[in-house]
């Protein structure tokens, strides 16, 4: 990772005159990523209280101030993510009740039944998913032609993503070293994303008036097949995680992480700014081992 892994505060003023379609050229994508917006705020809770409750058996001092560095920019993705939220309110959107069902039955009820091992294997393949996402977005600059304060929102998240990626996989493998556990994760967390970010695109859409248009699948169509070929990246970076040599580090993006960075922060720009949660060198982070 870059030199520092801080904590950061989006301060984009995000106005509610951000247009309905910010990503105009793909009403699908923009509908992608507002059901992933709305997922963000109880899924980045869902990891903190999960990873803070392995901060008691953490013994190194480098990955105990690795997990808090992590906690620290999950807390503020989540506040930002959840800022967005007005801007759907102010196009009329509809989902708050899906927010609470997400929350109360794929995160509250897991917490409740599920081991904590098993947790942060779910929490580990999500940042993977999260990582991945990061990766390809960034690098092939899908958000080039979104509204500026949203595109420096998701870049922002996604720069982050990239440079905490190694974290709970690193804490996955000190609790629950066994393959098992990661494909127990894995099979759980694949399909309740993917069926959450269907259900949800399709909500936006609907809502939209844009869900029978033969535009809006076109423009689905050319993300997923030959414009950005994402399904065949995506199982590509899904199944690469399955291998037993896998980690994070294996795939180096620091520098899509720090460019962003620099973009946004002073004197480039002046919509990231230090947080008072602090962060952690990543000198002292755990090393990546592969």
């Amino acid at each position: 990772m870059s030199a520092l892994m801080p904590t950061r505060s989006f301060r984009a003023p995000l106005q509610t005159d951000i247009p309905r379609h910010w990503l105009p050229a793909n009403p699908a994508l923009s509908a992608i990523l507002n059901i992933y917006t709305v997922i963000v705020p109880s899924n980045e809770a869902f990891y903190i209280r999960t990873l803070a409750r392995c901060l008691p058996s953490i013994e190194d001092p480098a990955q105990l101030a690795a997990v808090r560095a992590f906690i620290h920019q999950e807390a503020e993705h989540g506040v930002a993510h959840k800022r967005f939220w007005r801007v759907l309110d102010a196009h009329g959107y509809r989902y708050r009740t899906l927010e609470r069902v997400v929350d109360a039955l794929a995160f509250r009820l897991t917490e409740r039944i599920a081991p904590l091992s098993l947790r942060v294997s779910m929490v580990s393949c999500i940042e993977h998913i999260n990582a991945f996402m990061a990766h390809e977005f960034l690098r092939q600059g899908i958000l080039a032609d979104a509204h500026p304060e949203v595109r420096a929102m998701m870049e922002w998240h996604f720069a982050e993503e990239i440079e905490h990626k190694t974290v709970a996989f690193d804490v996955l493998r000190a609790i629950s070293p066994g393959h098992a556990m990661r494909l127990a994760g894995w099979l759980s967390t694949t399909c309740l994303f993917y069926t959450l970010m269907t259900l949800g695109m399709l909500l936006f859409l609907a809502q939209d008036g844009a869900l029978w248009r033969l535009s809006t699948w076109r423009g689905l169509w050319r993300h997923l097949g030959p414009g950005h070929n994402m399904a065949r990246r995506t199982l590509r970076h899904l199944f690469a995680y399955l291998r037993p040599s896998f980690h994070p580090s294996r795939l180096d993006d620091r520098d899509l992480a720090e460019a962003v960075i620099a973009r946004y922060s002073p004197p480039r720009g002046d919509w990231l700014a230090p947080s008072t949660r602090g962060g952690v060198r990543a000198a002292d982070a755990p090393a990546s081992t592969g």
